[in-house]
């Protein structure tokens, strides 16, 4: 097992993955865990703040994965995965799974994934995976209508302990299968929200509106225009994604 193998645990910081990339600058070992009660400045894409109450999962996990830069969205949108598979497991709730980075329960987002890395010669020095889960929380206290909780979902509160740890193990071994090339790309559309859709996105100040059909080999988010243009969003931190009306 490498991810988990180092775990530390804090009551209070401004945010996991800020701490997880000074420790990755310093030389820190992959599969280090850095999990914390609450987050001060916690973050999610384009720099939106993530609302971190206690109660909630808050964790940043070091890696070094020796491929390509380019790797990295797929890394990023795949790892969707084994926090919705956690999810399941531990609470017998259905989950969905919203290119990029979303996890949601009945439409709701109920986790999210934030991938930031360094790079040397074209290769990922290191990457540091940031999960943040609404795990115990009042759905009313994240201040977004539009997000929930694990524990509203199940009807009960859950072992935060027991859900990390089967956290890491489904993160492990998600990892072992991206870095073998054995990673089941149908145990992700399976539970897309996005691929069928039709969806207006913005990405890099363009505008696009058409249907969803697929994710490919490299994590892009392939749409169908009307006009019968395929585009591919590839630009996870400056892309806004939503249901169109048309």
């Amino acid at each position: 097992m490498i991810i988990g193998r180092k775990i530390i645990v804090k009551d209070e910081v401004a945010s996991t993955n800020d701490l997880a990339k000074s420790l990755a600058n310093d030389g820190e070992e992959e599969g280090l865990v850095v999990t914390a009660k609450t987050q001060l400045a916690g973050r999610g894409r384009m720099g939106r703040s993530w609302s971190s109450p206690e109660g909630g999962l808050y964790l940043s996990v070091i890696l070094r994965p020796n491929v390509p830069v380019e790797d990295m969205l797929r890394m990023t949108v795949l790892a969707c995965v084994p926090v919705a598979e956690t999810i399941e497991e531990a609470s017998g709730c259905k989950t969905t799974v919203k290119w990029p980075n979303d996890v949601e329960i009945g439409g709701r987002k109920v986790a999210g994934l934030l991938a930031e890395s360094a790079s040397k010669g074209g290769d990922i020095a290191y990457m540091v995976l940031g999960i943040g889960v609404n795990l115990n929380v009042e759905p009313s206290s994240l201040g977004v209508p539009e997000a929930t909780s694990v524990s509203k979902c199940a009807g009960k509160q859950l072992d935060q302990e027991a859900f990390l740890n089967l956290l890491l193990y489904r993160l492990d071994t998600f990892y072992a299968a991206f870095l073998k090339g054995t990673f089941e790309m149908a145990d992700y559309t399976k539970r897309s929200s996005t691929i069928g859709e039709e969806i207006e996105a913005e990405s890099d100040g363009a505008r696009i509106i058409g249907r969803a059909t697929g994710v490919d080999a490299t994590g892009a988010l392939t749409i169908l225009t009307p006009e019968g243009t395929t585009h591919r969003l590839t630009s996870v931190h400056e892309t806004t994604l939503k249901k169109s009306n048309r």
